[in-house]
């Protein structure tokens, strides 16, 4: 599987666990960053050459840029309804919204390119 292929499947990383009890303006937001996250990397992917195997410093900070982006959305989401949110979703902290995304299979395929990214 070519690296582009690999990365497609790493940013739909979507939460989707429970999504009937959540508030519905919460949902849409959710899926609004979703859309605009896949958009920013399916448009990211285009640019890279489709033999190259690995980043250079400017793609890698590009590509950890696009995903510490949608983390920190992600959880200013999540924080802004936190109170009308299933108890599983109002605890979660940015570091476990972090390890969901680490811990994808997906970007557990992405290591093998040596592309690590660091999240805060």
């Amino acid at each position: 599987m070519k690296l582009n292929q690999i990365l497609v499947v790493v940013f739909c990383v979507v939460m989707q666990q429970g999504h009937a009890a959540m508030p519905e303006r919460y949902l849409n937001v959710i899926d609004k960053i979703s859309k605009q996250y896949s958009e920013q990397m399916k448009t990211f992917l285009r640019s890279l050459n489709p033999k190259q195997t690995g980043f250079n410093d400017a793609q890698k900070a590009q590509y950890c840029g696009m995903i510490d982006q949608y983390i920190d959305h992600m959880y200013a989401v999540t924080e802004k309804y936190r109170a009308d949110l299933p108890l599983s979703y109002a605890r979660l902290t940015k570091q476990d919204l972090i390890q969901q995304v680490l811990a994808s299979k997906e970007m557990q395929l992405v290591k093998a390119y040596n592309i690590e990214c660091t999240f805060n």
